[in-house]
């Protein structure tokens, strides 16, 4: 017997943008006569700007042949750029849309969190929906009844139970969905990057949740931007760009590969006089020395921070466990993280680098470093803190 569970044969999905969906067949007659007049759609909401005449349909990608085999007991970290095909992916193999191309065998029973609320009915009490989740799974009543009190307790709302999920917030949402799925003992389970909806403390619960998951067998399949979480949760990930499966292996090769990726050398990226100011290769190495490092933390890439003139962008951010829990990372930090990185290239001046360094010092960096294009680090600190690592080389090349 195979122990193969997903099986993905050249899976490709196209949408068709500039079109809206009618409800009505007359509707669609209707959209239909009026584009080939080359009349104002009478059911269009979005138009192209100074024009009342809607946008000309083209077909967009978002995914192209992909080809993968998971087996039995993996946990898959899923990797990528916003856009590049995660949550597709996702929704396909959770048979929440179907693929244009190719074809796709699952064997097992597949629970999956992808959005806040995603197969709730919001009409129904957060009890009736436990029972609506384990039936479409396939459980009976009384193997939900087993478990009814356990998924409670997890969720941490018992007082709410009987209340209709729409007046949830977002938080009660994702703490009830996550507790449906992790505890009606699916034999797949997916998880989209979800759970930064809720508090740091029920975060950390989740994700000793999903450490139990894994050391039963369950295959489970992780999207998340954190190398970090991929490396600690993880034992093989796939990384997608443009919709394009580009890297697959242990967790470790997945995460190197998605950590050099994230700022690929084009011409753009390279100054005049210095070949080797590729940015992509100087934030692989930094990200590979900071783990060593600093091992009980987390790095995250083009972090958008929050700060006293506005939100900025930092290319690669180290973030202790402690910092971490206490972070709001959505829709962007409400906190710089302890050490910030910024790598000068075409798109970021020394200038601009320098004057984001205080900002960031002032929104809570303990330290700031630049990048230059030769390899130099030039690192800052607060007050007379010793540096986090005191035997840092002051060149890229010498790491």
């Amino acid at each position: 017997m195979s122990d193969v569970v997903i099986k993905i044969e050249d899976v490709s999905k196209k949408y068709r943008l500039g079109v809206i969906n009618r409800q009505m067949l007359v509707d669609q007659i209707e959209s239909w006569f009026a584009r080939r007049l080359g009349r104002p759609d009478p059911h269009a909401s979005i138009f192209e700007e100074k024009t009342d005449r809607m946008p000309t349909p083209y077909d967009f990608w978002a995914l192209q042949h992909i080809n993968l085999e998971i087996h039995r007991g993996d946990v898959i970290g899923v990797m990528g750029r916003n856009g590049s095909g995660k949550s597709t992916l996702l929704k396909i193999l959770s048979r929440i849309t179907a693929p244009t191309q190719g074809r796709i065998t699952i064997e097992g029973r597949i629970a999956s969190l992808l959005e806040v609320g995603t197969g709730f009915n919001y009409e129904m009490t957060g009890r009736e929906n436990v029972y609506l989740n384990g039936s479409i799974l396939g459980l009976k009543q009384r193997e939900i009844d087993d478990r009814y009190d356990s998924i409670v307790e997890f969720a941490e709302i018992a007082k709410f139970m009987e209340t209709p999920v729409k007046r949830y917030s977002s938080g009660m949402r994702v703490r009830l969905a996550f507790a449906v799925a992790a505890h009606l003992d699916p034999e797949i389970l997916i998880l989209d990057e979800v759970l930064a909806v809720g508090d740091a403390k029920f975060q950390e619960k989740c994700l000793n949740r999903i450490l139990e998951i894994r050391n039963s067998g369950v295959t489970v399949l992780f999207v998340s931007h954190s190398a970090q979480s991929v490396l600690e949760l993880c034992t093989h990930g796939i990384v997608l760009s443009e919709g394009r499966l580009v890297a697959s292996g242990t967790a470790k090769e997945a995460t190197e590969y998605y950590s050099n990726s994230l700022h690929l050398a084009t011409s753009e990226n390279f100054i005049p006089g210095i070949p080797e100011s590729r940015v992509g290769l100087q934030v692989g190495a930094l990200a590979k020395k900071l783990l060593q490092e600093l091992p009980e933390g987390n790095l995250a890439f083009n972090v958008p921070i929050e700060t006293s003139e506005g939100i900025l962008v930092v290319d690669l951010a180290w973030v202790s466990n402690n910092r971490m829990k206490t972070m709001r990372k959505e829709p962007s930090w409400n906190g710089a993280p302890d050490i910030a990185i910024n790598v000068i290239s075409k798109d970021k001046t020394e200038a601009q680098a320098l004057h984001h360094l205080h900002l960031l010092m002032r929104a809570g960096a303990l330290e700031s470093w630049i990048i230059y294009p030769n390899g130099f680090i030039s690192r800052f600190k607060i007050n007379e803190k010793e540096f986090m690592i005191p035997s840092m080389k002051e060149n890229i090349s010498d790491l």
